[in-house]
């Protein structure tokens, strides 16, 4: 496709073939931008061109069918409810107590009165000296005021007559004290249940009750309720009641589905204009709610294509990755559209497992300006939200910094500690003392938020982990867990190479270290380089004897062949071949990249120039045929392996014997690399080269420093010295020996027996065995090297 639309471009514009690549690579950039900003305006504005209509036909007394949300413009709305305000003023006008006016003296005045006539008429009634008993009880039921039984009359008649006078008195005492008290209707029964313990008690028990029988039935109600004093309170207190105000922000539930819609809650939807927006307020909402995403997205989206573009360019060149890492973006933000909208509780949200999981997969300068642009749309989207704003930027950036192993699970619990406790005290800044912020109506938040901020820096940790773990299996990235499996030595590549071509092993160890420390001190990706390095020349596994580390005896298989053509061959298949290997073992395509461009287009020099001094035509020999398919290094840590595989293998073959020898073969090989064009696009700068020549002497001399000959022991015999070789053998060598450097123009053309016993440190001929028959013959190979040989598999995609 994109060499297509790159046709089209040239056709169409008459454009140079390689600014049509740049032009068709811009132009997909720019559209991949406004894909992702497209898809993120999606997310944050969402539901603005969906209110749902079915709300329209709802009543008060409905069950709600849904969470019904306030809508997400404005951020928050607050008015003033009528309905709620009618309500808590007449509940305050029900509770004002009746106002009552003094205890009556009038009333105690006559019902004292009534007594004394009473007891007058009883008194006369006792004293009648004819009556008789029946008609004495007669007479006693004729008082209308009293309702007296006939034991209690008894007691009254049958009472002598000081007694009688002294419960005369009482009875006047205890009712007038009675009546001076203030006595309700409705308390009325209460004071007349009191009167046995306001009589005397040196009174017996026939007495008193003789006494209670009469007051009772001659207390009356003496205060009584004042009508218009009680209005006027009520009235006082319904003027100065407060109206209810009623607030709810974007996003907040109104009513929870299920619910019965009460009139409040009717009115709430109301003014919300959840029931009665109309066709053109919903289109202007939707409008401005879109525009409003979009240009939060752009500017998100700008901040960080900047950012890549000045810091981090070679991603641009990994489309993949980065429609990956937009991937990964817009599925952390529809998790807080559906978490933190839906639900109003983003608090327990992992959004900082994005940010360590980029730390895993990009780096930690990208993931700091993604989780800012992430925190920006978050707190955009769910109304302007500033405390959840800072809450998902100080905990990603946190988890960031604090996540500096990768590959280590133990590092992202401690990255998941501080993120948890970063996100209590954003918390504890933004709500402590606020106490009108509830998570539920009249359930306190407060306590709840610091819950879910210590569980979610655990979450975040975990769901890091986890993302990482799919991420590396569907995407087959070297992420920090990827690169520890694949340099473990039990790794089946890996043991086939050192089985199969032990040298080259070896070779790739001592590579591995240079890379890894030069790489380290240019500020660059060492573990990724030094995992490369382990797998740079899996391609000589198919074809081991042919490379001199792994030759023994100094039995060299080109010398038999004698053809340069398919020596070089054999070489450069090395890297393609090895290619192959790695797509059908699925190491990431990151390594591929080192196993193609370790050699870039370099040129196997030895058989090149045995071509040339062969060929009776030298204008017949096609460079192509004898140059590596490259590409060159692309980043500097392709392009750091491509030296130290050429210094090791060169130092290792001259043996030198001083650190200025070591110093003039490194620099000499940086400097053919440079002058070849080798590190053009690599992106090493003249400060990286001089950094990292340091670091490849050092080391170097360290391994091949020049050992002092110790004496044999006196008590072991003399190992007797290998024979020199014969001058035929010497001359085999000089003129057929292929370069243990492969492709290295410095490496010199000739060695002798001893070098190759020294350098590869084989047993002395004399020990050998004497069959040195040539190998099994080699598959038949293209001349034409510059077309790179593939197969259908090879073409496949992991």
């Amino acid at each position: 496709m994109s060499q297509w639309i790159a046709g089209l471009v040239e056709t169409r514009f008459n454009i140079e073939p390689e600014r049509t690549v740049r032009v068709v690579h811009l132009l997909g950039v720019i559209g991949a931008a406004l894909l992702f900003a497209a898809a993120a305006t999606a997310v944050m504005s969402f539901g603005a061109f969906f209110v749902d209509q079915s709300l329209a036909s709802l009543e008060a007394g409905d069950p709600a069918p849904r969470d019904i949300i306030a809508p997400q413009s404005p951020p928050e709305t607050t008015y003033v409810s009528e309905v709620l305000t009618a309500q808590r003023r007449q509940a305050a006008v029900d509770a004002v107590e009746i106002v009552y006016d003094l205890p009556d003296p009038a009333i105690t005045r006559q019902q004292t009165s009534l007594a004394r006539r009473i007891l007058d008429f009883i008194n006369n009634v006792r004293r009648d000296p004819y009556g008789t008993t029946d008609q004495k009880l007669a007479d006693l039921r004729q008082i209308n005021d009293l309702q007296l039984d006939e034991g209690v009359m008894l007691n009254i008649l049958n009472m002598e007559e000081e007694r009688w006078r002294g419960v005369d008195d009482q009875i006047n005492s205890v009712l007038e004290r009675t009546q001076q008290q203030s006595i309700r209707q409705s308390e009325l029964q209460n004071t007349i249940n009191r009167l046995p313990g306001s009589v005397s008690v040196g009174f017996s028990e026939q007495e008193a009750g003789v006494v209670v029988s009469i007051v009772e039935d001659l207390v009356r109600t003496n205060t009584f309720p004042n009508p218009d004093e009680t209005e006027t309170i009520r009235q006082q207190v319904a003027a100065d009641f407060a109206p209810v105000e009623r607030t709810f922000v974007a996003g907040q539930i109104v009513v929870e589905e299920g619910a019965i819609i009460t009139p409040a809650d009717f009115e709430a939807l109301q003014r919300l204009g959840l029931l009665t927006v109309t066709s053109t307020e919903r289109r202007n909402n939707a409008l401005r709610t879109v525009a409003q995403s979009f240009m939060v997205s752009v500017i998100v989206m700008v901040v960080i294509g900047l950012y890549i573009a000045r810091f981090a360019p070679d991603l641009f060149e990994q489309p993949r990755f980065l429609m990956l890492s937009a991937g990964l973006y817009l599925l952390v933000l529809v998790g807080a559209r559906i978490i933190g909208v839906e639900q109003g509780d983003l608090y327990i949200y992992p959004t900082a497992a994005m940010a360590m999981l980029f730390v895993a997969i990009i780096g930690a300068e990208v993931a700091i300006v993604a989780t800012l642009g992430l925190a920006m749309m978050i707190g955009f989207m769910v109304g302007q939200r500033l405390d959840l704003a800072t809450m998902v930027a100080t905990g990603g950036l946190i988890g960031i910094l604090t996540l500096r192993r990768a590959e280590r699970l133990n590092s992202y619990f401690f990255a998941g500690l501080m993120v948890s406790l970063v996100n209590i005290v954003i918390i504890v800044i933004f709500n402590l003392g606020d106490s009108q912020i509830r998570l539920v109506e009249d359930a306190p938040l407060f306590p709840n938020l610091v819950v879910f901020g210590f569980i979610n820096g655990l979450l975040a940790a975990a769901a890091a982990m986890a993302l990482m773990y799919l991420v590396t299996i569907m995407f087959n990235l070297p992420t920090g867990l990827r690169l520890v499996e694949l340099s473990q030595p039990n790794h089946p590549m890996l043991q086939r190479l050192l089985r199969d071509a032990p040298g080259t092993y070896q070779h790739s160890l001592q590579v591995a270290n240079l890379s890894e420390q030069a790489t380290s001190a240019i500020g660059g990706k060492a573990e990724l380089v030094r995992v490369a390095a382990l797998y740079h020349d899996v391609g000589k596994s198919l074809n081991a004897p042919f490379f001199v580390e792994n030759q023994a005896d100094g039995v060299n298989p080109h010398d038999e062949m004698g053809d340069p053509y398919r020596s070089a061959d054999i070489i450069i298949s090395h890297v393609t071949e090895g290619g192959k290997l790695a797509r059908q073992n699925r190491l990431p395509g990151r390594l591929r990249d080192f196993i193609l461009e370790h050699h870039g287009t370099t040129r196997v020099e030895y058989f090149y120039r045995q071509a040339l001094s062969d060929a009776e035509d030298p204008d017949s020999v096609d460079p192509m045929d004898f140059t590596y398919p490259g590409p060159i290094p692309q980043s500097r840590e392709t392009a750091v392996m491509m030296l130290a595989d050429s210094c090791e293998s060169t130092v290792r073959a001259r043996r030198p014997s001083s650190k200025q020898e070591i110093q003039e073969i490194v620099q000499g090989i940086i400097d053919a690399r440079r002058s070849a064009g080798q590190l053009d696009e690599s992106g090493l700068t003249t400060n990286d080269l001089k950094t990292i020549r340091t670091v490849f002497v050092d080391m170097l001399q360290a391994v091949f420093h020049p050992r002092i000959n110790y004496p044999s022991s006196a008590s072991r015999p003399a190992t007797p010295s290998p024979s020199p070789p014969t001058p035929e053998r010497t001359k085999t060598v000089e003129t057929k020996k292929i370069s243990p450097a492969d492709s290295n123009p410095t490496r010199p053309a000739t060695l002798n027996r001893s070098a190759v016993e020294e350098a590869m440190k084989v047993v002395p001929e004399e020990e050998q065995d004497d069959d040195v028959s040539p190998l099994p013959d080699v598959p038949p190979l293209p001349r034409k090297t510059g077309e790179t040989k593939t197969t259908p598999e090879s073409d496949d995609k992991d």
